[in-house]
């Protein structure tokens, strides 16, 4: 009984240092605000669109932003894949002279020296959702995307065939998520490894993951168990799947979440789908960055979490919250 109320102590001790950082955080952007002007940070997304995930990400960027009272500007690409284009919206960034950039790289090693740029300028950079080949940022807001990939191997092993042919969707190649995501399917399909096909890529386009996922069919009509490593991936492989009357046939495992996507599970087309947390990763990242402005020590990573979903647990008060975070806020 002592050990559960020490722990119950520490618990609360660690919830009200939490709340006095907030307010020690938005008492000094204030203060900042007297003297002349409020902070300015700018977040440049790997895509700015109305996806649920990076919409939602977008809201809880904004929710700290207003928290904190400062200025929060967002541009990104109007697709995922454009790595020119995110980099040169980098490079505009840097002549408005902020106070720090928040950035989701498209690319793992075609932003790294964009990115430079950004910490040569003397501009706070922080990471969000992904991660590139040199160690930059001040922190690294995301998933933790190997461990989430290996919740959904371990969630598609528990359905697999008997004689699997597994095939993976996956969105950009040379994305620190697709390569950390697929790595963590693999660990969780240990024992598997030779019945894994190469994963074909979608550029995170509906459309795209639809067509590739026709051809591997086509190509390996063995194939009974497929995994989408992300949401244009996973409803695209899946509308792919329904369309060629294979739903019966083929096991199928997702990530994200959308309208589309939990319809697809109501349906059991997929048999469950691992969510991660955007909103909290877009809050997280915008409290960083005014952490970072004014020196307090931050972790070089911080895990904004996701959780397994299925039809089976997928009506709890907690996971609705996660599968429609419009609605929650």
């Amino acid at each position: 009984m002592g050990k559960y109320k020490n722990s119950k102590f520490y618990i609360i001790i660690a919830a009200a240092l939490g709340g006095l950082l907030i307010v020690v955080l938005a008492f000094a952007a204030k203060s900042w605000q007297s003297r002349g002007g409020k902070l300015d940070v700018i977040y440049i997304p790997k895509v700015q669109d109305n996806s649920d995930f990076w919409g939602s990400l977008a809201l809880g960027a904004q929710a700290a932003a207003k928290e904190y009272d400062i200025n929060l500007k967002i541009a990104g690409p109007s697709s995922e894949g454009d790595v020119e284009k995110q980099n040169e919206i980098i490079r505009q960034s840097i002549e408005e002279r902020p106070d720090a950039i928040i950035l989701s790289p498209c690319s793992y090693t075609e932003s790294t020296e964009a990115a430079k740029q950004i910490v040569k300028a003397g501009i706070h950079l922080i990471l969000v959702d992904s991660s590139m080949e040199e160690p930059l940022g001040e922190t690294l807001v995301c998933t933790n995307n190997t461990e989430a990939g290996k919740k959904l191997g371990e969630l598609l092993r528990k359905y697999l065939p008997e004689d699997p042919v597994i095939g993976i969707v996956s969105h950009v190649r040379e994305s620190s998520t697709a390569m950390e995501r697929e790595k963590g399917l693999r660990e969780g399909l240990e024992g598997y490894e030779d019945r894994i096909l190469p994963a074909v890529f979608c550029d995170s386009d509906y459309d795209k993951a639809y067509k590739v996922t026709q051809q591997l069919l086509e190509e390996h009509p063995e194939i009974n168990a497929i995994a989408g490593l992300n949401e244009y991936s996973a409803v695209g492989a899946a509308r792919a799947v329904k369309d060629m009357g294979l739903e019966d046939e083929i096991v199928m495992v997702g990530f994200d979440s959308s309208l589309e996507e939990i319809q697809l599970l109501e349906a059991g087309i997929f048999k469950g789908i691992v969510v991660q947390k955007p909103f909290n990763m877009g809050y997280l990242a915008v409290q960083k960055s005014v952490e970072v402005i004014y020196n307090t020590a931050v972790d070089p990573t911080v895990d904004s979490g996701s959780e397994e979903i299925t039809k089976g647990n997928m009506y709890t008060e907690e996971n609705q919250k996660l599968l429609f975070p419009f609605l929650a806020k």
